[in-house]
């Protein structure tokens, strides 16, 4: 009676790795190679919108590069002359880091989002106020910190009559996004519309309540990670994510029904992961201890998120890479590098520093600063790169000169980032150790730590001529392509 049961169990343990290798390749069954030039969607005039924002955000991403550099230089070599005080240069390449990745992300926001709804935007002037709203707006911004005008509240260091000027283009852009998503036309296309006006509506709703000051710090500091953290890590993921998607189904269109599913998971998981893993800010700036590890165990959820972004890009970047325009190949380059950086530098690393135990020690040291330019940049940088890269390349081909300076940028952009990464996560680990274990003095232990931060630097430097390098590309093909007719809406 014994031997049969055995007999079976043996049977299935022998067969057990056949049957899985058979059904392996149709669980992750990819689509048959197809050229997207017999798929391209239909284009709408109204898709011009996207241009000067795009345009702009590349421009405004070159000059954070070099100021970045020159941020670095002056923390290693503080005795080097500047033009402007260390203070002032890193509010701006903050403030840079803010809203270039918003401008590109509205850019992405209107061309997908026409192509999504099968209709024109609601208003095309309307798009092109906005545009120039937000660039005035911006360059006041900046020219208030270089002059010593700032509120001094950290990322959010405009004054509070120029943040009226954000809000503005904020309420325009959600506005005629949601009008056009009323007149779109009913298609199975509704979530990844949904995902890009939910993700709009949040950016608007984290940013106004900084337009006024609380009496309580605590308070005033939880509203500002709305802002720094939230909007990064929720909101603008929601907005370039299901942009992305619609980018991706633009070469892969038969998967559309497998990516909106897919999305749908992820849209869920990042807004649950984003707005209370936040919470492992707040136990920093005055809450109760329960935040820390709320935002632990969240930094669990949102890591599932990014994990479900990875098999979204794996389900839908195509695999007929040969047959792609180089453009087209360049695009999806970017956007398997963003997918690699919210992995490793946005997931992994921010899971990591997230857990409670380990938080009381790692938090505001070197391995945030690695954590941010991995997310800000890796993550979402490369992503609003990725959909900017595609509108305005779109129908042209590359010279060899732009093709050579754009895949020589993106590589050493990447080699950039991940040297000045690197250098700053050994920083944080020796950091974090002599500071806040064996209590070495603060100052005893950034001399110690000096020869990391000139290689960070030179990784720094590494990524600005990467980034000139890619930005020149762009800029001559666009010129090339459309001129002064970039910042016209026709």
């Amino acid at each position: 009676m014994t031997a049969m049961p055995r007999r079976r169990w043996l049977h299935i343990l022998v067969t057990l790795p056949a049957i899985l290798y058979r059904s392996l390749p149709h669980l992750f069954r990819r689509r048959q190679r197809q050229s997207p030039e017999h798929n391209a969607p239909k284009e709408y005039p109204s898709q011009k919108a996207a241009l000067p924002y795009c345009f702009t955000a590349v421009l405004i991403f070159a000059v954070q590069g070099l100021v970045a550099t020159l941020g670095a230089l002056d923390l290693v070599f503080p005795d080097l002359p500047s033009p402007i005080s260390f203070q002032v240069g890193r509010a701006i390449h903050l403030n840079l880091s803010v809203y270039w990745p918003l401008l590109g992300s509205m850019g992405m926001g209107y061309y997908f989002f026409v192509q999504e709804a099968q209709t024109d935007l609601h208003s095309r002037t309307l798009a092109l106020g906005q545009f120039w709203v937000f660039a005035l707006t911006f360059g006041s911004i900046i020219t208030a910190l270089l002059l010593g005008y700032t509120a001094g509240r950290e990322y959010l260091e405009a004054l509070p009559m120029l943040k009226l000027g954000i809000i503005l283009a904020l309420v325009l852009f959600c506005y005629n996004l949601a009008r056009t998503y009323a007149k779109a036309k009913p298609s199975h296309s509704r979530l990844v519309l949904a995902g890009m006006l939910t993700g709009a509506l949040f950016i608007l709703a984290q940013y106004v309540p900084n337009l006024f000051s609380f009496v309580h710090p605590s308070i005033e500091n939880v509203v500002r990670f709305w802002v720094v953290h939230m909007t990064e890590e929720m909101s603008l993921e929601l907005l370039d994510i299901s942009a992305f998607v619609g980018l991706l189904l633009i070469f892969s269109p038969k998967r559309r029904t497998s990516l909106q599913r897919i999305l749908a998971v992820n849209i869920v998981l990042t807004i649950i992961g984003g707005v209370f893993a936040t919470g492992h800010h707040y136990y920093w700036i005055g809450s109760t201890g329960e935040w820390l590890w709320i935002g632990g165990v969240f930094s669990f959820i949102q890591m599932l998120g990014i994990l479900v972004l990875a098999y979204l890009g794996y389900r839908g970047i195509p695999t007929n890479w040969q047959e792609l325009r180089q453009a087209d190949r360049l695009v999806l380059a970017l956007g398997g590098s963003s997918i690699v950086y919210h992995v490793a530098g946005a997931g992994m690393l921010g899971l990591i520093m997230s857990i409670p135990e380990w938080n009381r020690y790692t938090h505001g040291t070197y391995l945030t600063s690695a954590h941010a330019h991995l997310a800000l940049f890796g993550a979402v940088g490369m992503l609003v790169l990725t959909g900017a890269t595609y509108i305005l390349t779109k129908q042209t081909e590359l010279t060899r000169s732009e093709i050579i300076r754009s895949w020589s940028g993106f590589l050493i952009l990447n080699a950039g980032l991940l040297l000045m990464s690197t250098m700053l996560i050994i920083a944080g680990v020796l950091q974090t150790y002599l500071w806040r274990v064996t209590g070495m003095g603060f100052m005893d232990t950034h001399a110690l730590l000096r020869p990391y931060l000139i290689i960070r630097a030179a990784g720094g430097a590494l990524f600005a001529l990467g980034d000139f390098l890619f930005v020149s590309a762009l800029v001559t093909v666009t010129w090339r392509r459309l001129g002064l007719r970039v910042f016209v809406i026709h």
